[in-house]
Formats: structure tokens, C-alpha cells, sequence
């Protein structure tokens, strides 16, 4: 069932009054009424813009353009900013797990924020023009230049404003519903410690984090996986549970990635990250693939493009490592990269990133 938009935004609205911004300033929590008040103001934009009005020329589409665009992007920057007030976490939501919504920051850099200067990797200058006569309160397209190619790109800006509701809504009732309870977070604490002490020692730590997901999802009834990173990542587990290859090294780097996803957990119940004594080896196409980055540093560049998986050109970095690794016949690298080339073919986005996550904690020498 389609939800029309001014219910919505009505429901946005009613939802951000529950939280009484007036009581928080009051109270000098300067911290949670100024995401509030935020969040007040941009939900203001979204309905004038859909505000009929008559004589409107093309600068006015432009000019609400220009506003609602600005204004979902500092709406999104609020609810974190909420969340990470009242949870004293700001990876406790993950918004960015929408497709939507991922894709809003780089629209807004392309139209709003860097148009005729937007860098899309380290070497190539792309030039956005925003085609004004296409804007309606239904959406609008705009061409992205760069020396090689023309690309243009069509937008619903209803699709952009219900995937936006969808979640924030969602989110404002978890976030109120944190609020009011304050719930203890000791019970979590001992629970996720035990996963990872289970983990270390080799013993059954998925009946552990079982039980640690049931207490957590007790605790945030609401919670679904596109809003909490806990849950987020339990589901990023259960799909590494699911691989399977004949290759042992390969499965011993699915288990080390497990490991990473738990200790993950473990940062977002306590802000600290786990203390092991005990450390699990390195799998060996791993330790091959760091080895392969310290003695080609020029190749550096390439993963601040590999932190995002949704990121434009992950993919391209990705193979540009590959083709590297593969030329110098580095063959437990390629190894380790071709478990994640295949994810990202199959379209496992998830896998992938648990099989980069390895890349990503990488330190530079």
C-alpha cells in the first residue's frame, strides 16, 4: 500500500513533537534540541515543497530544489545526531543500508554540493549540470560530464522522500521509545562477552549470540536490520555461516571474518574495543594480501575508495588491486580477492563486505 506523502510528513511531524524540544532546551541539552529543532526545520521544507502555488517559474523549482536536497541531507545528519546523543553511539543506526538514501549524498554533491568541481576518484574531474526544465514536484535529471563520457541520471523525488519517511520515522519511534526506557545496558555487556570469550576459545558461540540477539531484541522491539548495526551485522553472520567451499584456507577466512563482525558488536554495546589475549591467527591469504599492500604502496590510494562497498568505484579499485596481484602472480592474494570479486558478482553486497571488512582494517606502513 502506497502511503501518500503529506501523511508522511504529518507523521514526521508528530513524531519529532514527541520528543518536546522545548524540554531539552530548557534542560541545556543544547545537543539533542538543536537535532530536533533541525529536524523540525527540514521537515518544513519537504512540505513547502509540495506546497501548490501558482505563477511558479523555473528559478522557484529551483530555488525548492536546491532547499529539499540540502534539507534531506541535514535531516540525516540530525537523526545521528539524536542517535548518538541518546545511545552515546552513532554507528547504533545504519541509514546508509537503505539504496535510496545511500545514494542521496551523492546526489546532493552532484547537484548542491560540488557541481562543477566533483572529484569521482583520484584522478578524474567530473562536471554536474542540473537540467532545470526537468524539475517537477515528481523529480528531475541532470548530466554528469567527465572527458571520457556523458551520463545522465533521472530522479524520483518521491522515491527519495518515502525511503526517507520510511526510515526516519521508523527510527524516531526507536529512538523516543530509548528515551523513555533508558534500559540497562549491563544485561547486553555480559552477553556479548561471552560470544567473544566462546569465539577465542574455540567453544559454541553461536548459541551464545543466539541468546545475545533475543535479549537485544527484547530490549529494542522495533529494531530491524536497516536501522540497528547489531542486527545488521548478526545478519552479515548468519550469511557467512552459510558459505561454503572446499577450499580450507578460504573457509578460514570466513571464520576470521566472523570474528571481525562479532568484535564489531562488541564496540557498539561498549565504546571500547574487545581485550583478547588470545589472538586467532591470521589466515594466510589475508597475511598474503597485506604482505602484497606493504611492498606496493603506491597501490594506498585505492582503498579509501574500498571503505564503502556502495561507493561508485569500489569495484574499480578492487580489480585495479586484482590485476596487480595477478601480474605478480601473488597467488593466495588473488585468492582472498576473488572471494570477494565473486560476492560482488552474485550480488551478495553484505558478504562482500564482511570479506573486505580485513581490507579495511589493514594499517598502513
Amino acid at each position: 500500500m502506497v502511503i501518500p506523502m503529506d501523511n508522511m510528513i504529518k507523521e514526521n511531524e508528530k513524531r519529532i513533537e514527541r520528543f518536546d524540544a522545548k524540554f531539552y532546551l530548557e534542560n541545556k541539552n543544547y545537543a539533542i534540541a538543536s537535532a530536533l529543532y533541525a529536524l523540525e526545520t527540514t521537515n518544513e521544507i519537504q512540505k513547502s515543497f509540495f506546497k501548490k502555488e501558482e505563477n511558479m517559474t523555473q528559478a522557484d523549482y529551483t530555488l525548492k530544489l536546491y532547499a529539499l536536497l540540502q534539507g534531506l541531507f541535514v535531516s540525516i545528519d540530525s537523526l545521528y545526531a539524536l542517535a548518538l546523543c541518546l545511545t552515546k553511539s552513532k554507528s547504533f543506526i545504519n541509514i546508509n543500508a537503505n539504496k535510496d538514501l545511500r545514494e542521496l549524498k551523492y546526489i546532493r554533491n552532484d547537484v548542491v554540493g560540488h557541481p562543477a568541481n566533483r572529484i569521482l576518484h583520484s584522478e578524474t574531474i567530473a562536471y554536474c549540470i542540473l537540467d532545470t526544465s526537468s524539475i517537477t514536484q515528481d523529480g528531475f535529471s541532470y548530466r554528469i560530464y567527465t572527458k571520457d563520457s556523458v551520463q545522465k541520471k533521472d530522479i524520483s523525488i518521491l522515491t527519495l522522500l518515502t525511503a526517507y519517511y520510511q526510515e526516519a520515522n521508523a527510527l524516531l519511534d526507536e529512538l523516543y521509545h530509548i528515551a523513555l526506557s533508558n534500559k540497562n545496558k549491563s544485561v547486553l555487556e555480559i552477553q556479548i562477552t561471552n560470544v567473544l570469550d566462546a569465539y577465542y576459545l574455540d567453544d559454541d558461540y553461536m548459541n551464545k549470540l543466539e541468546l545475545f540477539i533475543q535479549t537485544y531484541r527484547k530490549l529494542y522491539p522495533t529494531s530491524k536490520r536497516g536501522q540497528h548495526r547489531i542486527i545488521w551485522r548478526y545478519e552479515i553472520i548468519l550469511k557467512l555461516q552459510t558459505y561454503q567451499n572446499q577450499d580450507k584456507e578460504k573457509m578460514q577466512v570466513v571464520y576470521y571474518c566472523i570474528g571481525s563482525e562479532l568484535s564489531k558488536m562488541y564496540e557498539l554495546i561498549f565504546q571500547t574495543k574487545y581485550n583478547v589475549k588470545l589472538l586467532k591467527k591470521i589466515p594466510s591469504y589475508i597475511v598474503s594480501f597485506y604482505r602484497f599492500m606493504n611492498k606496493n604502496k603506491d597501490l594506498y590510494s585505492c582503498l579509501s575508495y574500498m571503505k564503502s562497498m556502495d561507493h561508485p568505484y569500489f569495484l574499480s579499485y578492487l580489480n585495479q588491486i586484482y590485476e596487480r596481484v595477478k601480474k605478480n602472480n601473488i597467488k593466495q592474494a588473488q585468492k582472498y580477492l576473488d572471494m570477494i570479486k565473486e560476492a560482488y558478482a552474485q550480488n551478495e553486497m553484505d558478504l562482500v563486505y564482511a570479506l573486505a571488512l580485513p581490507i579495511k582494517e589493514y594499517k598502513r606502513k
